[in-house]
């Protein structure tokens, strides 16, 4: 732009150029006009001079010339004469008078007489006549004039040839060098700053450049750095996995990182200046009200929101307004923090702790309920000794208290007293299993793999499940029909408490799947638990005819702590605990296939040789 408008308006505005050469010709102008005056003074004053005095010597020797004739009365000689006088050229005219006074000649016009002489004419003392005359410079003031243009014309010429070798050494000495200053103040100008103007030849200019070139430098080396810094905290903002919103005291948008820009769903910059709640509306209302607070007080203020609109459904944040900190900052920090993983741990943890509990809890009800059960068992089976007819010593008591044992067998029969007995014996037998199995599974796991039948740790978990308290209220489990496709000699190598869990939680998700029990009478549940081998891996697929997983569920299936149950009825780690231990802890693949509508099916493959310590079954 600077050397656009030095381009245009090198003569036609205010510029060094334009003023030298105004200054030039004002300057000549004065001279010539005051050469002009001084020279148009002195020779008027030369010739008004001279014409005096050519006057004073023109009068003498007309009245000495006049004084013969008119003695002689020669009248044509007086006229001859005064003829010749007149042409003389700066005399204007003659005029001659007798000594009666009558004019013998005349040759003065009308013109004005600037110079006029007079004197009598005399012979040896005696009066004749008389003789005037007249002169004008007239003729020299036309030269003079004539010079005066003359001069004039050529001063006019030597200007406008001093003007244009003017331009030519200006435009060499001064425009040039300008125009190239000019070009390197306009780059810099423009934000160009390693541009380095060229030296010029001229000391004094070339001084200018230096500094110019100094100045330049050092904006450059600053503005490296600022930019430098600048991108350097854009990064470690954009770095940070929380959101970062800067705003000023009007609550308008000063800066976003990039996980912050994500967020909003745009691309450009069009959030710049806006005011927060335009750009995220969840911070409208109390988020203002928040932000105004933390700035007046200058105090950082958090808060925790539960299904924060910015982070999106289910989600937990931690919303923390740092005000600035600078005495002439005024505005604030913002950020919010996903904070769903550590409120659905610190959950888990408390979850954690009661299932501690309530697994020491239930193991120690075990031990206790084994020794009534134990007891009941033994009552159970000595009642049937005491009634055997085998025994004799029953036969003999039984003639003491004056019956036959015979008899009281045929009543014990007729009235299913022994159906009864072996009922009670069932009931327990399937008691103590469900205690041996809780027990078990209670244990606490150290890791350590070994081999174990595939067939007896499936089995466990299909009587685990049966007696799950919620499976059995909710879903009735007794009513699925479980389909076992597995041969007995399958054996793997594993953690066995771990592969119980993860076996477990898979038969579970099948019977959830189905909903209430009370909901889904239209469906008949099967579960499907197939196993097989081969040369690498032992495979189990648990396969149900349940409704089937969308798949954009399926995608995130197996991440911690994502569910689509209600809020309370599940905190999405079944599935993740069991990928993580059959991926991690067993160096196996867990997967799912599934179509909406035909059922889901879980694959486990776990290799036939593990690498971590191995005892003996």
């Amino acid at each position: 732009m600077i050397e656009k408008l030095y381009y245009r308006s090198a003569y036609s505005s205010k510029t060094i150029v334009r003023d030298l050469l105004l200054w030039l010709i004002l300057l000549v102008f004065l001279v010539g006009g005051i050469a002009g005056v001084t020279y148009t003074a002195y020779s008027y004053r030369l010739v008004k001079a001279k014409l005096n005095q050519e006057a004073d010597i023109l009068i003498e020797e007309v009245s000495s010339i006049l004084s013969s004739p008119l003695y002689e009365n020669d009248l044509l000689s007086v006229t001859y004469i005064g003829k010749i006088y007149s042409r003389i050229p700066y005399l204007q005219g003659v005029h001659i008078e007798d000594k009666e006074g009558n004019t013998l000649f005349d040759s003065i016009g009308e013109e004005p007489i600037e110079v006029s002489r007079e004197k009598d004419i005399r012979y040896n003392e005696q009066y004749l006549g008389h003789v005037s005359l007249s002169a004008t410079d007239c003729k020299d003031h036309k030269h003079r004039i004539q010079t005066l243009v003359t001069i004039f014309c050529m001063g006019l010429a030597l200007i406008c040839a001093m003007v244009a070798g003017m331009h030519v050494i200006m435009r060499y000495i001064v425009i040039n060098p300008l125009e190239r200053f000019n070009r390197g103040l306009s780059e810099i100008a423009e934000g160009n700053y390693s541009i380095r103007l060229e030296p010029v030849p001229h000391q004094d200019l070339n001084h200018s450049v230096e500094a110019v070139n100094s100045l330049a430098g050092h904006i450059e080396h600053v503005v490296g750095e600022l930019s430098y810094t600048r991108d350097f905290l854009q990064n470690v903002l954009d770095s940070m996995p929380s959101i970062i919103i800067g705003v000023d005291c009007g609550c308008r948008i000063t800066n976003m990182n990039r996980t912050a820009i994500r967020s909003t769903g745009r691309i450009d910059k069009t959030y710049m200046g806006r005011v927060i709640s335009d750009v995220f509306p969840g911070l409208a209302g109390n988020g203002i009200e928040m932000i105004n607070r933390s700035i007046a007080d200058r105090l950082p203020i958090t808060i925790e929101k539960k299904n924060c609109p910015i982070l999106g459904e289910k989600k937990y944040s931690e919303i923390t307004v740092f005000p600035l900190a600078g005495a002439d900052a005024d505005g604030a920090v913002i950020r919010i923090d996903d904070i769903t993983a550590r409120t659905r741990l610190q959950e888990m943890m408390v979850q954690t702790e009661k299932m501690m509990s309530v697994g020491g809890l239930g193991a120690g009800m075990a031990h206790e309920i084994n020794n009534p059960l134990g007891g009941i068992l033994q009552a159970a089976q000595n009642i049937e000794r005491r009634l055997s007819p085998g025994l004799e010593k029953n036969k003999e008591v039984a003639l003491q208290c004056g019956f036959e044992l015979q008899d009281l067998q045929a009543y014990l029969q007729e009235r299913q007293i022994y159906a009864m007995l072996a009922g009670i014996n069932d009931s327990g037998q399937r008691a103590a299993q469900i205690v041996q199995n809780m027990l078990q599974f209670s244990r606490s796991n150290d890791s350590v793999m070994q081999t174990c039948v595939l067939a007896e740790i499936l089995d466990r978990v299909i009587e685990l499940a049966g007696a799950d308290y919620d499976l059995k209220r909710k879903y009735d489990f007794r009513n699925f029909h479980i389909t076992r496709n597995y041969r007995p000699d399958i054996e793997v190598v594993c953690s066995r408490t771990e592969l119980e869990q993860v076996f477990l939680n898979l038969l579970k998700n099948a019977a959830q799947a189905f909903g209430p029990s009370n909901a889904n009478d239209s469906y008949s549940p099967e579960i499907t638990i197939n196993a097989y081998q081969d040369e690498e891996y032992v495979t189990i697929e648990v396969i149900d005819n349940g409704p089937g997983i969308e798949e954009d569920i399926q995608k995130r299936i197996f991440e911690p702590f994502f569910t689509t149950k209600k809020v309370g009825e599940g905190n999405g780690l079944g599935l993740a605990v069991s990928f993580f231990i059959i991926v991690d802890q067993h160096n196996g693949r867990l997967s799912v296939e599934s179509t909406p509508g035909q059922g889901t099916m879980f694959v486990v493959r776990i290799p036939r040789r593990q690498y971590r310590c191995v005892s003996p079954s």
